[in-house]
């Protein structure tokens, strides 16, 4: 009876506290948040960027731990004590989750953000920010000047490597500054109230140093963003360009070994048909606006996981990764029947598109191999009268890559598939 009334228990508390995990990690992101919505790669690189910040936060840990010590030293009261051994639990805590952050770093595992860094932190500055007050309570001087002085420092870290999270890093300046400053205005030592007076514009003013610190940051980061946009991207469609096809090209052909009964990767590769005579007779501004027009309709053509690139002019290729002959076909079809179209901008320019395919490991194991074999079917479609696809044909025996003239152009691939067994 108990063995199934447990396992009813354990559901209904998951359910009780799913909502409550929920609100947590809504409030998590809204700290880590920027001020102004991001670039999902400009958001992790900032999030990464407070994360890399192993040697401030190694520096906190010891400096807060040092001034417990130190008043538990001096004062011999039991709340610095609790100080010292809380330290100690959570520095252990904190240097743990700094070591696994870094250990997914330098293996590229940038996951997303976990809560618990974020909660230790609050924690952290919470446990100082009370330490600092119980120190200003004390009347011990040195402790209070020590108390300030390491809380100036704390701050000063925190504006530097939380620049990337401002909402957060403003949070943990107000905790650590703000309680200290009542405790100086409370203070009963003379003139000690003045200094509790000018933390408050202290704690503006690191606030501040911290957004600027945020926009500088902010604005790297758009730079390189920007920058790696340019050179891996086509400036007209958007689209991968040469460079980045390369790349993309290596990533999927290093994995497990190759099977030749299901090919790891179908490489498409197109040319348009009639897209010089629309230029010449439309103008370049029409011919811009078709090739981005027919960018848009390959990546409507494709599946998710698929990759258009485009390599100059009216040059494109499409790689669909784990993908049958059949498919790929239906994938071409579809390209032919999309890129045909009529165009609402110019509806007296048409065109359409000869595409060559290739598959590995069949026509080849190398990113060269595969565009060879797909460019030369490609032509071999041209060739055939245009608007149609060929599938390359990798047996030195035959010599046609294509199938008889008498068979439609679009329909290319079952002869050419016996072909290629000859």
């Amino acid at each position: 009876m108990a063995a199934a009334v447990s396992p009813s228990i354990h559901s209904i508390l998951a359910a009780q506290l799913r909502p409550t995990r929920s609100r947590l990690r809504r409030c998590v992101d809204w700290l880590l948040a920027g001020l102004h919505p991001e670039p999902e790669e400009i958001r992790n690189e900032l999030l990464h960027q407070r994360a890399s910040k192993t040697k401030t936060l190694a520096v906190a840990i010891f400096a807060s731990l040092l001034t417990a010590t130190i008043a538990a030293g001096l004062t011999g009261a039991l709340w610095a004590y609790a100080w010292v051994a809380a330290e100690v639990v959570l520095g252990i805590i904190r240097i743990y989750l700094m070591m696994k952050d870094v250990a997914k770093a330098k293996a590229a595992q940038r996951t997303g953000t976990t809560i618990a860094p974020i909660w230790a932190g609050l924690a952290s500055s919470i446990l100082i920010s009370a330490g600092c007050y119980q120190c200003v309570g004390s009347g011990v001087l040195p402790l209070i000047l020590m108390a300030g002085i390491g809380t100036a420092s704390l701050v000063g870290g925190i504006s530097s490597r939380n620049a990337g999270t401002p909402r957060y890093g403003a949070l943990l300046i107000c905790i650590l500054t703000l309680p200290l400053a009542v405790a100086l205005i409370l203070s009963p030592i003379p003139y000690l109230f003045l200094v509790g007076l000018q933390a408050p514009l202290y704690t503006a003013g690191m606030i501040f140093l911290l957004l600027e610190n945020h926009k500088v940051l902010l604005d790297l980061h758009r730079s390189e963003h920007s920058n790696r946009q340019m050179a891996h991207h086509d400036l007209l469609t958007g689209l991968p360009n040469r460079a980045l096809n390369q790349k993309i090209f290596g990533d999927l052909l290093a994995g497990p070994g190759l099977n030749a009964a299901s090919p790891k990767l179908t490489v498409l590769c197109l040319d348009l048909d009639g897209f010089k005579a629309v230029n010449d007779e439309f103008g370049h501004a029409t011919g811009d606006a078709v090739l981005v027009a027919v960018a848009e309709r390959l990546r409507a053509s494709v599946r998710e996981v698929d990759f258009v690139c485009r390599l100059g002019g009216d040059e494109f290729v499409i790689l669909l990764p784990d993908i049958t002959d059949d498919e790929a076909i239906s994938v071409a079809r579809r390209v032919i029947s999309r890129v045909s179209e009529p165009f609402e901008f110019a509806h007296a320019a048409r065109i359409g598109v000869s595409i060559g395919i290739a598959a590995a490991p069949r026509d080849g194991t190398t990113a060269d191999e595969l565009l060879s074999a797909a460019d030369r079917a490609m032509y071999e479609a041209k060739r055939r009268g245009k608007d149609g696809f060929v599938i390359h044909a990798s047996s030195a025996e035959v010599v046609s890559l294509v199938p008889s003239a008498e068979a439609h152009r679009g329909f290319a691939a079952e002869p050419a598939r016996v072909a290629a067994r000859t």
